[in-house]
Parts: C-alpha cells; sequence; structure tokens
C-alpha cells in the first residue's frame, strides 16, 4: 500500500492572489485605518498620515529581509533599539545573599532565615560538584 507524502507543509495556503490569510488580515486592517484617516480628516493633511501607514502595511505583506517576514525584522529592531548596550561587569562576585526557610509551626507568623556567606556557598557548590562526579564514577 502506497501512501502520498505532503510536501510544502511548512508554507501557508494562499487566499486571494499572491496573498496568505495573515498578509490578507494585515491589509483589511492597515488600508481600513488608511480610509477611516482619508474620510476624517481634511485631504492635504490626511496624505502625510497615510503614507508611512501604507507603506508599512505594504511592507507586512510583501517585503522579507533573509528569507524573513518583515515583522520579525521589526520587531528585532524595536527590541534592539530598546535593549541596553554596553555590559557592566562588577568585579568580586556575587552578592551574598539570604534563604528564607519556611516549615510550618503552630505559630506561623515565625520564619526561620539562613544567611549564607559567599565562601559558604562555594564551599557547598564544590562538595555538590564532587559528590556528583563520585557518584557518576561508582555507576
Amino acid at each position: 500500500m502506497q501512501f502520498k507524502v505532503p510536501q510544502n507543509i511548512d508554507m501557508q495556503d494562499r487566499i486571494i492572489g499572491p496573498l496568505t490569510m495573515v498578509q490578507f488580515i494585515y491589509a483589511v486592517v492597515g488600508f481600513g485605518t488608511c480610509y477611516a484617516i482619508y474620510m476624517s480628516i481634511p485631504r492635504p493633511f490626511s496624505y502625510f498620515l497615510i503614507l508611512p501607514i501604507a507603506l508599512f502595511v505594504l511592507c507586512l505583506d510583501f517585503v522579507k529581509i533573509n528569507e524573513r517576514p518583515f515583522l520579525d525584522f521589526f520587531i528585532t529592531a524595536i527590541e534592539y533599539a530598546f535593549s541596553p548596550k554596553q555590559r557592566v561587569w562588577h568585579q568580586g562576585g556575587t552578592p551574598d545573599f539570604t534563604i528564607d526557610v519556611y516549615e510550618p509551626h503552630e505559630n506561623k507568623q515565625e520564619i526561620k532565615t539562613k544567611h549564607f556567606e559567599h565562601a559558604q556557598i562555594e564551599s557547598i557548590a564544590q562538595r555538590s560538584d564532587t559528590e556528583g562526579k563520585n557518584n557518576l564514577i561508582r555507576n
């Protein structure tokens, strides 16, 4: 018995002409917004608002950068613009921190806290590393 194996399952179906469903929705929403602006704002001023929106919608629908949709490029560009560009290294390692240990007692307001120094944390990590390696060698 032979079966047909589906090909190109990662391609979206074309709905209207060269547009997929997502591209069609972008076009309807974008050009609908352009039409609403055109009808509500006087003619010469509306063109200055319509032009950038129409260009953005056309880019969303038809432009691909490195075989990726324009929306991926646009989102990545915004993330890059608002992310920090400089990393700061604080010499001295990790700061000391406190671990809160919650244990049920009759008095539920009482919380036991343990404060660990940096050296204690390093020794615990060293012991767990060596014990883990020893357990692997035994097995």
